[in-house]
């Protein structure tokens, strides 16, 4: 299941970033959220329940950290190359012992900085922060994985007390609504030309396929566990842009991803170990 949604979310990312050349960022992921939603409408007939404001809760944080790792994830992907924003996004397991640290006042274990300090050292290899090389849009590509970490920490959280089709409704509704004053202060057009329908689709059906998966995924696994293997997305997301815009990392995004793959294979290690 992790394979096929790395693989389908590498598909998302090449539809949305060919999308962006003729439509807004907001305005696709107002409607990728509205489609999904209108999607998973029928299936939660009947199967809604009270739920307690706790629970509310949590839907809101998942929420509003999947519309800003969604946001920020295809803003980077219209000004650095496909396969470095699908790395950076990737870097969300590094990002997971901080959103722990701040919902669950869990501190953060001193076997499990060396892990980290490799990890941040691939990010740096990516980012390359120097005044000649600093593109803030990496940046916003790291910030997206902020996004995603707190996603994946709430689904967990989630996946004990609601369904998944749950999860993915209440996700993709306030996402939408979230979208729409956004288009407002940016100004931009709500509605998609008829040229750009066919990438909002393969959007669309990328998208709620994907996420499906991503909720089964970390509703039978811990994010530790699933996190390296998702990480074969980023070999997707390379070769659709060596095959569409023939861009080839250089030396430091590959020593990048060599670094941040160890520190998230060493995280797994640990904790199968600690299991």
């Amino acid at each position: 299941m992790t394979i096929a949604y790395a693989f389908v979310m590498s598909v998302t990312a090449l539809a949305a970033k060919q999308a962006q050349t003729t439509i807004a960022v907001s305005t696709l992921v107002f409607w990728q959220s509205l489609c999904c939603t209108l999607i998973l409408i029928p299936q939660m007939r009947g199967r809604w329940q009270k739920r307690p404001l706790s629970v509310w809760k949590i839907h809101f944080l998942r929420s509003v950290g999947g519309f800003a790792g969604f946001l920020l994830y295809y803003w980077s992907l219209n000004h650095i190359p496909l396969v470095e924003a699908s790395l950076l996004r990737t870097c969300a397991p590094l990002c997971v012992p901080f959103v722990v640290l701040l919902l669950h006042r869990v501190h953060i274990p001193k076997s499990r900085w060396l892990p980290l300090f490799i990890g941040f050292i691939g990010v740096a290899f990516v980012i390359q922060p120097t005044p000649e090389h600093l593109n803030p849009w990496h940046l916003v590509g790291f910030f997206s994985a902020i996004g995603l970490a707190f996603s994946m920490v709430t689904t967990r959280m989630l996946s004990h007390q609601v369904s998944g089709q749950e999860t993915l409704l209440v996700y993709f509704f306030l996402s939408a609504l979230l979208s729409l004053p956004l288009i407002g202060l940016q100004g931009d057009a709500l509605w998609i030309p008829l040229a750009a329908w066919p990438w909002v689709a393969a959007v669309v059906v990328t998208l709620y396929v994907g996420m499906y998966l991503y909720n089964l995924a970390y509703t039978y696994a811990p994010a530790s566990v699933v996190s390296p293997v998702s990480y074969v997305g980023v070999v997707f997301s390379g070769f659709w842009g060596w095959l569409i815009w023939d861009h080839v990392p250089n030396i430091f995004a590959i020593l990048g991803m060599v670094f941040i793959f160890l520190s998230v294979l060493i995280s797994t290690r640990m904790t199968r170990d600690k299991g």
